[in-house]
């Protein structure tokens, strides 16, 4: 993998990974609609449209697009940036939680996952942020690892609120 600019990083055979920008919207739907339909969920109408515009609303997710030379997109990543208030008490910093990874079935195994990582971490150092987590699911953990991602201390708590009213 070698980086073309500090945005852009390319691996060996010509997959460009890159900020997503307005223009992809599309690519990255198409790609979160390709991943659903691989883990058996059913399709509601007009996915790719409500999928679309909520990405380009959302303001605090970075996203990076690995695309083949042909412009064709082979996968994706999300991380959402939570900055802290300041404090007296504590630095004003930021991290992210990586909320979405996907490579497409045909793209695996060729590095394009890790090179998604590393633009997110490349964009992460650059920006600031401190800290990024995620959720593993265990076919993908030896990937994260790879990258540098350890489980957290033994003192991370989690509190599930209940979705129905009370």
């Amino acid at each position: 993998m070698r980086m073309v600019h500090a945005e852009v990083m390319e691996t060996a055979d010509g997959v460009e990974v890159r900020e997503a920008g307005p223009t992809d919207a599309f690519a990255v739907a198409a790609l979160h609609l390709q991943a659903e339909r691989e883990w058996g969920q059913a399709i509601p109408p007009r996915f790719l449209d409500t999928f679309a515009d909520a990405w380009l609303r959302d303001r605090a997710r970075r996203t990076f697009l690995a695309v083949d030379p042909r412009g064709t997109p082979l996968g994706t990543v999300h991380g959402t940036v939570v900055r802290k208030l300041p404090s007296p008490r504590r630095p004003t910093d930021a991290w992210m939680h990586v909320s979405f990874l996907y490579v497409t079935s045909t793209a695996r195994e060729q590095g394009i996952g890790e090179a998604l990582l590393r633009t997110l971490l490349d964009w992460c150092a650059a920006h600031a942020v401190v800290r990024v987590q995620l959720h593993a699911v265990a076919e993908a953990r030896s990937l994260y690892e790879r990258v540098g991602f350890v489980p957290p201390s033994e003192g991370l708590l989690e509190l599930r609120l209940s979705r129905s009213p009370r």
